[in-house]
């Protein structure tokens, strides 16, 4: 029955449209429903193996996934359908946009998999090995094994500083066992764009994720520039009131004094911990009512996730489409916490974008129209466990309590704003800088660039890989400016929202039960999928080009 499906869709194709579309887009049509019927089951197979993979840490799944991403390179490497492809992308015979925006996209996707195809399982297996690494290794603490979650605990709340310092190097061991690895990775991921007729690897990314050259040094440079005084003054006061915990000079401070291992995240320095507010929250409850509130139902989603942490399981948090036709999954390490809550909206932004992603489109479009769009919408949601008015609505605070910790949680927000805009530009000047020249110095350039940006001094001495500790370099390369974007298109939706509500202040809209909100995102966001390019989904979405004077209005006062 399968097959027979398949060979009856393109007949039923031709009969429909031949009358509407020119005989070559009629050829094209059906060409993109062939290489559909291939890629498509593919597809999902490689999704469920790495879903069991990172729910299990088990070998097998690993292998199986690795199996499928190198059939599913094959057939992006074809080059006969490469030409093809290239062939229908640049015949202005095809009228129709929605079937030109597919052989956009098909044409970046062949492209990044147009090399020597020893190459690509090369880089496919090892890539692999070193996510396994990654994904199931634990750090010691005397001796002890000790998840990230615990890591963070402990510099969270710790004030035995010796302990803090321990906990740091855990979180840093998992670097000398990957770095040779991940070294030769990236040297393998620059011979394939030196093959394709780019500098390296880096150039080559920026190219098919379809950003202008220059584009983001100039974006990046312009957020250096409005952040830095504002997130000077803001380290000092956390600086200042650190040094008085832990009975030290300011000078003394060091990476194991703040409460994230990367310094990514805002410490708790003020008196109000938000975590009290949820320490007897069902987190996945809390998230699904709110997200319903707003007449989206994410239940369905959450039946098919994987919550809680577990020994051999990922231990960080994603979002996964298993087939583009619904079936939408979370990988999260549920804590009573702010901060799993804020992660749980973030995770469940990203699905219910892929949910709401016009399911009569094409299948290659059937995605978000960017990844920092999608993590725009992630970051929109996540922002909310800080929200003082959220707050209020979901956890049935009495408008004295909000006004209490009103200025507090504003506060911390924009801390940690600023603290994450420093830290993007540690990652996007330190992996451009990885792949123009693996041989550098990394770990000192690692740290001239974290004293620079995030004015953090680095442990006297100490010569680790300790760059090598982020996983986004191995299995997310050359993606982390997309979460910077992300944040700018973030403030600009909420602008967007509140002047089509008519709302002055951010502390006058409403976000639990706001129909109307979920309907912008819906309509104006989700629905479209692929099938605008990033500048003009912006566009569509907002009124304008992508604008950083919203994140500069909304945080850099």
């Amino acid at each position: 029955m399968k097959w027979l499906g398949l060979l009856f869709v393109p007949i039923v194709f031709v009969l429909s449209f031949c009358g509407r579309y020119s005989e070559v887009e009629v050829e094209a049509k059906n060409y993109v429903d062939s290489l559909t019927s291939v890629v498509e089951p593919i597809y999902k197979a490689a999704n469920l193996a790495y879903w069991n993979a990172t729910a299990t840490g088990k070998q097998k799944y690993y292998d199986e996934y690795s199996r499928y991403e190198l059939e599913m390179k094959r057939i992006f490497s074809s080059r006969k359908d490469f030409a093809r492809i290239k062939s229908f992308k640049e015949d202005r015979r095809i009228k129709d946009p929605v079937l030109r925006r597919v052989f956009e996209v098909l044409y970046n996707d062949f492209l990044l998999n147009q090399a020597d195809t020893t190459l690509l399982r090369r880089i496919t297996e090892l890539s692999t090995r070193v996510e396994k690494k990654f994904n199931t290794f634990r750090g010691e603490i005397d001796g002890k094994k000790v998840s990230m979650n615990e890591v963070k605990r402990i510099l969270r709340t710790s004030n035995d500083t010796e302990l803090r310092r321990k906990a740091w190097v855990a979180s840093k061991q998992v670097g000398e066992v990957v770095v040779d690895d991940l070294l030769e990775l990236v040297r393998l991921r620059n011979e394939l764009a030196c093959s394709l007729g780019f500098p390296d690897y880096y150039t080559l990314k920026l190219y098919v994720q379809e950003f202008k050259p220059g584009e983001l040094d100039r974006l990046f440079d312009r957020l250096e520039e409005v952040t830095r005084e504002p997130f000077a003054r803001i380290k000092a006061e956390i600086d200042s009131i650190l040094a008085a915990r832990f009975g030290v000079e300011e000078e003394e401070l060091r990476p194991y004094h703040y409460s994230d291992p990367f310094f990514q995240e805002a410490p708790n320095i003020y008196t109000i911990s938000l975590d009290r507010y949820y320490k007897d929250a069902n987190v996945a409850e809390l998230v699904s009512g709110f997200y319903k509130s707003m007449g989206i139902d994410v239940q369905p989603i959450i039946e098919r996730s994987d919550l809680y942490e577990r020994e051999g399981k990922y231990p960080h948090a994603y979002c996964t489409n298993i087939d583009r036709k619904g079936d939408i999954r979370v990988m999260v390490n549920l804590k009573p916490t702010e901060q799993w809550v804020g992660t749980m909206l973030h995770e469940l932004g990203h699905a219910i974008y892929e949910v709401y992603i016009d399911p009569t489109l094409p299948f290659f479009l059937r995605d978000p129209a960017h990844s920092f769009t999608t993590e725009a919408v992630a970051m929109f949601f996540g922002r909310l466990s800080k929200n003082p008015e959220w707050l209020r609505e979901m956890l049935n605070l009495s408008e004295q309590e909000t006004e209490k910790i009103r200025s507090v949680v504003e506060k911390t927000l924009t801390m940690e704003q600023l603290i994450f805009a420093r830290w993007a530009q540690v990652m996007y000047r330190f992996e451009k800088a990885l792949y123009k020249d693996p041989d550098a110095d990394l770990n000192e350039l690692w740290w001239d660039l974290v004293e620079k940006y995030q004015k953090v001094r680095r442990i006297d001495g100490r010569d680790k890989p300790d760059w090598a500790t982020k996983i986004h370099i191995c299995s997310y390369p050359v993606y982390y400016h997309n979460y910077m974007l992300g944040e700018l298109l973030a403030s600009q939706f909420l602008f967007t929202i509140m002047k089509e509500e008519g709302v002055d202040k951010i502390k006058d809209l409403r976000f639990a039960g706001n129909i109307k909100m979920g309907k912008y995102f819906v309509n104006r966001v989700f629905r479209p999928g692929k099938k605008y390019r990033w500048d003009r989904l912006v566009e569509y979405a907002t009124g304008e080009s992508l604008n950083p004077e919203y994140f500069v209005k909304q945080f850099c006062r």
